[in-house]
This record gives C-alpha cells, sequence and structure tokens, in this order.
C-alpha cells in the first residue's frame, strides 16, 4: 500500500471516529401484541426480550388516548420490520410512554452510568416522515433521588436517523451517570398524529457531527500532506 492510500485511510478513520454507539436502549427488534385504543382510553403492556435488544430486557409500553370521539381510535405496536409505529385515527389524540427499569421499580438498571464509553447523548431515528408535529421527552431516573429530564418537539414531516439528544441539555446531569430507569413519552399535539420511532441508543457525537477543533488540524494536516505528495509527483513527472 503507497503512502498517499495509506493518508486518505487514516483520514477516512478518522472522520468515522467518534460517533460509534455506547449502549442500545431499544432496537424494537423484539415484537410485542399491538395495543388497540377505542374511544379515550388507557392500555398497558409489558414486554420481555434479549438484554441485547431491550435495555434491561424488558420494555414497558403505556398509551393514553385522551381526546377523541367515541369512534377514534389509537394503535401502538412494533412492527416486525423493527420499528414503533403510533397511529391515531383523524380525532385522536395519544400520549406513549415507553419505560426501560428491568420490570424491577427497586433497583431497576441499577445505577447504569449512561455516560460510559463516552456517550454524550441520546440518539433516536425518525425512518418515515410524521404526518403531525409530536413532543417528545426523556426521563432519566436515578431511583430516591434526581430525575434529569430534556424535552424536544419536532414539526411534521421531521425525518432522518439523526435525532440527538445531548446529555448537556438535560437538567439534574447527576442522574445520568446513577440511572435506574429511562422512559421516553411520544405526545401527539395534534390530532390523528402517525408516526414511527426506530433504534434508540446513547452515542458519542451525533452522527454527521463536525469534528472537533483537534480533529479538524489533524484533518488539516492531512489534506496539506496530499498536497504536498501531490506536487512532488507532478515535478517528478516533468
Amino acid at each position: 500500500m503507497n503512502r498517499k492510500l495509506i493518508l486518505v485511510s487514516a483520514l477516512a478513520s478518522l472522520l468515522s471516529a467518534g460517533s460509534a454507539n455506547a449502549l442500545l436502549i431499544d432496537d424494537f427488534s423484539v415484537t410485542q401484541p399491538d395495543i388497540t385504543l377505542d374511544g379515550p382510553s388507557s392500555g398497558s403492556l409489558i414486554q420481555t426480550g434479549p438484554t441485547s435488544s431491550i435495555l434491561g430486557g424488558v420494555r414497558q409500553t403505556d398509551v393514553t388516548m385522551y381526546s377523541g370521539t367515541v369512534d377514534a381510535q389509537s394503535m401502538v405496536r412494533v412492527l416486525a420490520s423493527g420499528v414503533l409505529d403510533i397511529s391515531n385515527t383523524v380525532s385522536a389524540q395519544s400520549r406513549t410512554v415507553l419505560t426501560w427499569n428491568a420490570g424491577d421499580l427497586i433497583v431497576g438498571l441499577g445505577n447504569l452510568d449512561l455516560f460510559d464509553l463516552g456517550s454524550t447523548g441520546i440518539f433516536l431515528a425518525f425512518p418515515i416522515a410524521m404526518d403531525h408535529a409530536l413532543d417528545l421527552k426523556f426521563e432519566i431516573e436515578d431511583y430516591g433521588n434526581l430525575t434529569a429530564v430534556f424535552e424536544k418537539s419536532f414539526p411534521a414531516g421531521s425525518q432522518g436517523n439523526d435525532f440527538f439528544f445531548s446529555f448537556d441539555d438535560f437538567n439534574n446531569l447527576a442522574a445520568l451517570s446513577s440511572a435506574d430507569s429511562i422512559r421516553m413519552t411520544v405526545d401527539s399535539t395534534t390530532e390523528g398524529l402517525d408516526a414511527r420511532i426506530d433504534l434508540i441508543e446513547t452515542r458519542d457525537v451525533p452522527p454527521n457531527m463536525i469534528p472537533e477543533p483537534a480533529s479538524m488540524a489533524l484533518l488539516s494536516l492531512g489534506l496539506l500532506g496530499l498536497g504536498l505528495m501531490r506536487r512532488k509527483a507532478k515535478a517528478g513527472a516533468a
């Protein structure tokens, strides 16, 4: 392998570094029975699965239709394709709450350190464009102590694989280093929300994030080296 190829490979490694996954919360590869509400009501379901797919091995799903006509319907399901699907009919407004606490209200996740492996936030994906706006909130609780909270609104049409909740934006940061429960709430802000969510995990930096200054300096040096090598090659050919 020549020096130019080595340098290009090194630069590619530099750019791809810093975006590795650290902790999988849920990849929705474990399906569950559908939760269907006819008219304003509530439903709950606890689904177990391997800890490699569901953090703590337990996913609790609570759904409430808090507004709608008598013939309104809300459905929450985990599709075989591996996504969480939230579907409301025209008049329905719903709230979906997912909780990961290993099914234990006393010990929970056992003071899990979400900063482990250099994680700086929670990443998730919207694989299809949502047809209405929604509010999404994460609450990370250290049982008996603090709860770290951050909420963000997403407009209709939001779609992509790079939605990131930075730990710096949470309050009560101390709870993030001793988490016993992670709770995610999806609220429809208007009637008739249809949305899908995929792959919830911690991450060290957001995807496609601009490299930090030190990495940019190394990248600049690498590009400069490529330029000098190209000049030398031209001079040798002259």
